[in-house]
């Protein structure tokens, strides 16, 4: 044992153990408490058509310990009825995901999931959700060809009543393929897509879509409530709106929408397009602001099982916008960030983000986020970030990948009235961004039961004398008294940001407020701000939880504009856990808790800096800063005296003179 207290307990594993799952058991006058180390941690399982998948389909898996030695790991499907359990074997992954494929001969049904990363015995399974497998369905859709609906395909003629009537067709046959041939379609006004019918080109570099140019362009080029697509072709237009929306009706979200694809388009958009004056150009820009302000997107979605994969995007203003979005995958795309653009992932549960590119087409071009951005959004969870490129931002505040979300609903006392529920006697926030509570997070913060956390499954509002109360998912395992602080606040929970390469940005990545077991491992940065976890007073009491920094990268530690405080024109870049509060609002419970940062590697002029800022009410408290490399550095590694039981062992530093 190397450091304990009351809340928490830290010990070192002996160097003789081999590697593997080991169970430990901490004894007290009040019993004993068991864990284990090493086996799965399963945040979520994602298959192929969300937790639906066909034989030959794919499932994932991701968390943490997720595959330890892969000749070894293995996910078991046991079918609910009758039926001998499936083994399969990891296709690809490591710590954080594994993929798996299921054989073509999988008879349909529902099945439980059990996981083994490879360590450990037949007692170290886990359980990883449920899916259901079905048929696989053969594609017999009808194709309707838009040159026999009179369409030139020349450029010149205008093809927008022929596309209109191919689409109407396929519409009218209950679905089908719009299919564009070899050529240049001259379009005007607003092109709707409905409900399976998806419009394809022969090849994405041989046919163009070519919006005519007008002075009041409609709100979307292209648009569709729930299950279309757009294959295989490129959009060209100048003044424009959004450019592809999906899973809107009169901008709201559709909540059944669903199974919405872009695959292998492109977009070349552009508002700025010609010889433009200054003047005209400013003119442009606030005709844009007045009518979108930011929110100007290249595409835009909302719904559940979302497809964006192997487009190349240019737009005007944001790149991509996913709103409540579910079960999506985001692969191998261009995504260029317009004027004052960025990518916005608001609401977002299970989605993966993987091989893409992420820059700006404009200097004012900036990163992106993701986010509880939104009236009805109350979490955010379940994000996978992995082998992508972010590069040449330049723009607002430069931030490569970011979490975002001012506010909150509540914090103060709370007491328990059963073990899954709270009555909260304090005032709510007075800056409540949304519309409900259901869905947020209630995290313990101090006094009896803190580092708990459970989620809202309903709000109860004061009345009658009788104070605000919520009631929770789940129980929680030491019930609150009259010393227990708790705050409520919007979501975000398990976001994996991992093997990504960051070159000329601000922040590279960075847990901006409220997080719980995020993971920052193995990405590489260059020429940036450097790696944060930062909790925040931000409108309301934002605490950051159970985060882990490991095996980062970083290999040009000398950076201009690039860090979260604008005011410091070059600095070294950061690998930083901050708790961040008003010299006001100094007297609070720690922000930060369990904070892992393990195995960096900062190159040159880049440090390690742990604040809490003051000792008498720390805003950090157990953290373990270990095994280290910090290169030639004018800093090195600071832990201010405002950080409550840290363990620093094992690192290495080059410290230079100032």
């Amino acid at each position: 044992m190397i450091q304990q207290d009351a809340q928490s307990m830290k010990f070192v594993v002996p160097k003789e153990f081999a590697p593997g799952i080991y169970r430990f058991t901490l004894t007290h006058p009040q019993g004993e408490v068991s864990a284990s180390l090493n086996r799965p941690t399963v945040y979520w399982v994602q298959a192929s058509l969300g937790d639906t998948v066909s034989p030959g389909g794919t499932v994932r898996v991701f968390g943490r310990n997720i595959v330890r030695q892969p000749d070894r790991a293995k996910l078991v499907l046991l079918p609910e009825r009758a039926g001998p359990p499936i083994t399969l074997t990891p296709g690809g992954g490591n710590l954080w995901h594994a993929s798996f494929r299921l054989p073509d001969t999988v008879a349909p049904g529902d099945y439980r999931l059990r996981l083994s990363n490879g360590d450990g015995t037949e007692d170290d399974f886990v359980d990883a959700e449920r899916i259901h497998v079905v048929p696989a369905v053969a594609e017999t859709r009808t194709s309707f060809n838009v040159r026999e609906y009179g369409a030139f395909g020349d450029g010149i003629i205008n093809a927008s009543r022929s596309v209109k009537a191919a689409i109407s067709a396929a519409q009218q046959s209950g679905g089908g393929i719009v299919y564009f041939p070899r050529g240049r379609y001259l379009i005007s006004g607003p092109l709707m897509i409905p409900p399976n019918v998806t419009l394809k080109g022969e090849r994405t570099d041989l046919v163009n879509l070519v919006w005519s140019d007008v002075e009041d362009p409609p709100e979307a080029l292209i648009a569709g409530t729930s299950h279309f697509a757009i294959e295989d072709l490129t959009i060209y237009a100048s003044r424009h709106g959004h450019v592809v929306v999906g899973g809107f009706l009169n901008g709201v979200p559709i909540p059944s929408a669903s199974e919405i694809a872009l695959r292998r388009v492109r977009i070349r958009a552009s508002a700025f397009r010609g010889h433009m004056s200054p003047e005209q150009t400013y003119q442009r820009m606030l005709k844009i602001d007045q009518r979108y302000g930011q929110f100007l997107d290249t595409i835009r979605l909302s719904g559940d099982k979302l497809t964006v994969t192997d487009c190349d995007v240019v737009g005007s203003g944001r790149s991509l916008h996913l709103l409540k979005a579910s079960n999506t995958v985001v692969s191998g795309n261009v995504l260029n960030n317009g004027r004052f653009g960025w990518y916005s992932f608001t609401g977002a549960n299970r989605i993966i983000f993987e091989n893409n590119t992420v820059t700006a087409a404009d200097l004012q071009g900036t990163g992106g986020s993701i986010n509880t951005l939104a009236p009805d959004v109350t979490g955010s969870e379940n994000v996978f970030f992995a082998n992508n490129v972010f590069k040449a931002i330049y723009g607002w505040d430069r931030e490569a990948v970011s979490s975002d979300g001012g506010g909150g609903f509540y914090f103060g006392p709370a007491l328990s009235v059963t073990p899954d529920r709270l009555s909260l006697p304090g005032p709510a926030n007075e800056r409540v961004i949304a519309t409900t509570w259901a869905g947020a997070v209630v995290m313990v913060a101090d006094g009896r039961g803190a580092g708990q956390f459970a989620r809202v499954a309903r709000f109860d509002p004061a009345g009658n004398d009788k104070p605000m109360s919520v009631a929770l998912d789940r129980k929680l395992a030491v019930e609150l008294d009259a010393t227990s602080v708790v705050t409520v606040v919007q979501m975000h929970q398990n976001y994996l940001i991992v093997d990504n390469t960051f070159e000329d940005v601000g922040v590279a990545a960075q847990f901006y407020g409220t997080g719980l077991n995020h993971v920052l491992a193995d990405n590489v940065a260059t020429r940036t701000g450097g790696f944060f976890a930062r909790a925040l007073i931000y409108h309301h009491f934002q605490p950051s939880w159970q985060v882990q920094i490991l095996n980062n990268r970083i290999t040009e530690g000398n950076a201009y504009q690039a860090g979260p405080d604008r005011t410091i024109a070059s600095g070294e870049a950061l690998i930083a856990v901050q708790a961040v509060r008003p010299p006001g609002m100094l007297k609070q419970p720690p922000l930060v808790r369990a904070v892992i940062v393990r195995g960096n590697r900062m190159e040159n002029d880049s440090h390690i800096e742990v604040t809490g800022v003051t000792p008498v009410f720390p805003g950090v408290r157990d953290v373990v800063v270990e095994n280290n490399v910090i290169g030639a550095s004018r800093v090195g590694l600071v832990i201010d005296r405002g950080v409550l039981l840290a363990t620093e062992r094992r690192n290495k530093i080059n410290l230079i003179e100032r």
